[in-house]
């Protein structure tokens, strides 16, 4: 699959050719301009009045494509063969940069675009906005016989695309907007277009003031009056380079570049300054012209809407994430955010209702580590509510009544608490962030594909996990709640990737970045940790950083997935553990998923049986495996009195996006529920105040319903009474 990301290092320049001039942009410094709690500082000038807080969206295009990347968001897709990779085109390249480079493979079968999954407005049938491009012809696929071709599309219909029609040999360009009662409204008289010119198109659509319009080369082609009371045609997708029809005759052959779409009308003179390359002297470009270009009759752009969710653009660096809570004990927090800003910045913690900072912390914003800070605060109190603030000098960057935790129970002390486990998450905002929150979770642990990277190279790992962080739902959700983390194939390096992967380095450096975890492996190897939460203990390992990388702990004659040094962490931290329940997480299943992939346990089984004679030769008891990964949700319970002492249950929750693989629901023995759902997640009840303690899991959905559930208790994962079973 592939997806593109931006690089925070890239050139800022790039030359455009138009009419024989060159026109210089710069590239884009931010993303979505806001999270909810700051205020929009952006000015744009406004002669037709048209609303909104902004640039919703921009590609740049400045960086390869990989057919190994996943992120979610963008999708190339081939047509009649497989994927293949999107290049920069080398006559656009400078210092650096590039341009998106799309084939329509009509008779080649190499067909590429560019797909964005979810509504790119945010808004059902938006009533204003501007879409700009540039654009190049080129018959790439070396057929001749392309006849339209989009530059971009809406679906379904084609509520808004560009391209250009053939007519009598010459290619014109074309605009349209397809209404919601099927009416077209279009230019199809536009200028001619030979191959190998840039050009820079611009469209708008404003329904409060009644028009659409048409620019070619920043000079206006058509200003067409809307029928009263006339609206777009829902807008579910949207497309670069994509005709919806499929069959790739109508698909874009050439190059196209910094593609950016408003919420409001852009004014001439600023469609005119992209065109151009320069407003008064200053070089502009999708993402700065509504700064640099500013009017005397000013508009302040309005703040979003609360339920405003529109896919999250490129980063590149410059947009702060968090803070958000990460571990937490009895008597310790982690909180972690990111300013592009460099500097100290103070965390002040305190009781609410009352203003006195009991703690501080201080914590460097700094370019080695990509701007992201952690603050570590002890000596708390447990089982308590404390507030936080974030500063900078004098000056207050964080604060409000979102901005609170709770430490852990006392762990000697019996306690009732609540984690959630999930695993296989995009960067798509969802309202499962919400319902989790909502449950009343105490803590979160994300196992692994959370979020899909799919790549090694540290920029663009940093950039996926930035972009995870930014989702509105999860960002407010664990601003207040902390969460822990480990990773599987696809946040590790790819799928199916094991410690034999080239970069693994980069990967764990943008984790240990952006996971605010109490440890990572040891040594700087690996990225293995557990955590007490009151009752329970929870050791979260890596199944792929040693995996493969040398002769098995359990058997010299095949290879590791856990490595000795984990190996022997997880069996110290075992030994020392008084918790009623003791659970070993990771992002694998524990048995073999029965396909071609070796990512699982089941090719390591030679591990997983050592461990089960080692947990029963030491009466360590209390165990519980949870998995993830395969996009389905199970609970199995396997027979392992023998081996073990008492019955080992398995846990498996997956996946918290919208896709699921009904194929791995396969039959198995110990298999006791199954669930093929999306947008799942797995809570756990956990109750020491009663005897024996007990734990319940409940498999529930975003919208808050339960697909199934179990129900322990202590001792039924006990020697004990296992023993007095056994005599009776």
């Amino acid at each position: 699959m592939l997806t593109y990301t931006c690089s925070s290092n890239a050139s800022p320049l790039r030359p455009y050719r138009s009419n024989a001039k060159i026109a210089w942009f710069a590239m884009l410094l931010g993303g979505l301009f806001c999270c909810n709690m700051c205020s929009v500082n952006l000015m744009a000038e406004s002669d037709s009045g048209g609303k909104g807080f902004g640039l919703l969206a921009y590609w740049p295009f400045d960086v390869d494509y990989s057919s190994t990347v996943n992120n979610g968001l963008y999708q190339g897709k081939p047509f009649g063969g497989d994927y293949i990779q999107i290049t920069k085109d080398p006559s656009s390249i400078k210092a650096g940069q590039g341009a998106l480079r799309l084939d329509s493979g009509d008779r080649s079968g190499n067909k590429t675009y560019v797909s964005i999954r979810n509504p790119l407005f945010g808004y059902k049938n938006a009533d204003v906005f501007t879409v700009v491009a540039w654009y190049r012809y080129d018959d790439l696929s070396g057929d001749g016989s392309d006849a339209r071709n989009f530059v971009w599309e809406t679906t379904p219909g084609y509520s808004l695309a560009f391209g250009l029609g053939l007519d009598n040999e010459h290619r014109d360009a074309e605009w349209w907007f397809q209404t919601a009662s099927h009416s077209s409204i279009s230019d199809t008289t536009g200028p001619q277009i030979s191959a190998g010119e840039w050009h820079h198109t611009a469209m708008i659509w404003n329904q409060e003031y009644g028009h659409a319009k048409f620019y070619h080369d920043g000079i206006l082609r058509d200003n067409i009056a809307l029928p009263e009371g006339e609206a777009l045609e829902e807008m579910s997708g949207f497309h670069i380079g994509n005709h919806r029809g499929g069959d790739g005759a109508r698909d874009w052959d050439g190059m196209i570049d910094d593609v950016a779409v408003y919420d409001l009308e852009l004014t001439p003179r600023q469609i005119k300054a992209l065109a151009e390359g320069t407003f008064r002297g200053i070089s502009v470009h999708p993402g700065n012209v509504l700064q640099t270009a500013q009017e005397p009759k000013l508009q302040s752009v309005i703040q979003r809407p609360k339920d405003f969710n529109p896919p999250l653009p490129l980063w590149n660096g410059q947009q702060s994430q968090g803070p958000l809570i990460g571990h937490v004990s009895d008597d310790s927090a982690i909180v972690w955010a990111r300013s592009p800003i460099a500097g100290s910045y103070e965390l002040q913690i305190y009781l609410p209702g009352n203003e006195t900072i009991i703690r501080r912390s201080w914590a460097t914003a700094t370019e080695e580590e990509d701007w992201c800070l952690r603050w570590e605060v002890s000596d708390l109190k447990a089982n308590t509510k404390y507030k936080y603030r974030i500063r900078r000098g004098s000056k207050t960057i964080w604060e409000g009544d979102s901005f609170y935790f709770h430490t852990a129970p006392r762990r000697d002390l019996p306690a009732e608490v609540s984690l959630v486990f999930g695993s296989c998450a995009s960067s798509e905002p969802s309202s499962i962030w919400h319902r989790i929150r909502d449950e009343g979770a105490d803590g979160v642990v994300l196992l692994g594909d959370t979020p899909y990277i799919d790549v090694t190279d540290l920029d663009r790992v940093r950039d996926a996990y930035r972009r995870f962080s930014s989702i509105p739902p999860l960002a407010e959700t664990f601003r207040s709640i902390p969460f822990w983390g480990t990773w599987d194939d696809h946040d590790f390096g790819r799928n199916d990737s094991d410690g034999t992967l080239p970069g693994k380095e980069h990967s764990r450096h943008g984790f240990v970045n952006y996971r605010p975890n109490p440890t990572f492996g040891q040594d700087n190897q690996g990225i293995y940790t557990k955590f007490r939460y009151g009752p329970v203990e929870v050791f979260l390992l890596d199944t792929r950083w040693f995996a493969r990388t040398e002769p098995s702990w359990a058997d010299p004659d095949k290879p590791t997935l856990l490595g000795k040094r984990q190996w022997e962490w997880l069996q110290a931290g075992l030994l020392a553990s008084d918790a009623s329940f003791k659970l070993l997480a990771c992002g694998m299943i524990w048995d073999d998923k029965k396909n071609t992939e070796s990512d699982d346990w089941g090719t390591y089984m030679h591990e997983r049986q050592a461990i089960q004679s080692w947990l029963g030769e030491n009466q360590i008891e209390g165990v519980v495996l949870i998995g993830g990964d395969i996009h389905v949700s199970r609970l199995l319970k396997y027979d392992t009195v023998e081996q073990v002492g008492y019955p080992l249950y398995q846990f498996i929750s997956s996946p918290m996006h919208g896709s699921v693989i009904p194929s791995l629901n396969v039959p198995h023995p110990a298999l006791i529920q199954s669930a093929e759902e999306p947008f799942v997640f797995l809570k756990l009840n956990i109750n020491s105040t009663v005897t024996p303690a007990t734990l319940k899991g409940v498999w529930m959905n975003r919208d808050g319903k339960t697909i199934f559930h179990v129900d322990t208790n202590r001792d039924e994962l006990s020697h004990q009474k296992q023993s007095l079973e056994t005599k009776d």
